[in-house]
């Protein structure tokens, strides 16, 4: 009985490309290995047959070019002169992201508070939702008068 590749595995396959991790090099090779254990076979798939499957195809390129330019971007990324300079910058994010946190908590807080008022007030989710107005330009609003 002639082994085949299911739609599911199809899919299955795809999506261990899209998540592959960034340290470990991507490669027909590995895919094939991983696809293995995906199908359940004795033997890995050939890279020919996981070729013809488009979506794997589409991943494997789409996933090689993602890790291509997170490469690049590490190249390009300025180096801090010393172990003190990028300690001083990991201490100094850490401290703006600890902000950023305790910040965005009182803002969900305040949130909640306004929801929870608003509705005892009798204003219903979908109202309290509602997309804001649009403001029209100055020039349309004048048109719009002298007509």
């Amino acid at each position: 009985m002639p082994k085949t590749i299911t739609d599911l595995h199809v899919k299955k396959i795809a999506q261990m490309i899209r998540n592959w991790p960034v340290e470990h090099a991507l490669d027909w090779n590995a895919v094939c290995l991983g696809a293995q254990g995906i199908l359940g076979w004795d033997n890995p798939p050939t890279r020919q047959a996981l070729d013809k499957k488009i979506a794997i195809k589409i991943s494997y390129k789409s996933k090689k070019e993602h890790l291509k330019l997170e490469k690049q971007k590490l190249v390009d990324m300025p180096r801090p002169r010393s172990t003190l300079d990028a300690m001083k910058k990991i201490t100094r994010l850490q401290a703006e992201n600890d902000e950023l946190k305790a910040e965005l908590t009182k803002m969900a807080e305040m949130a909640n508070r306004l929801i929870y008022n608003a509705t005892i007030a009798g204003l219903t989710r979908e109202r309290l939702m509602a997309p804001l107005p649009t403001i029209r330009e100055p020039q349309a609003r004048r048109a719009r008068t002298h007509k």
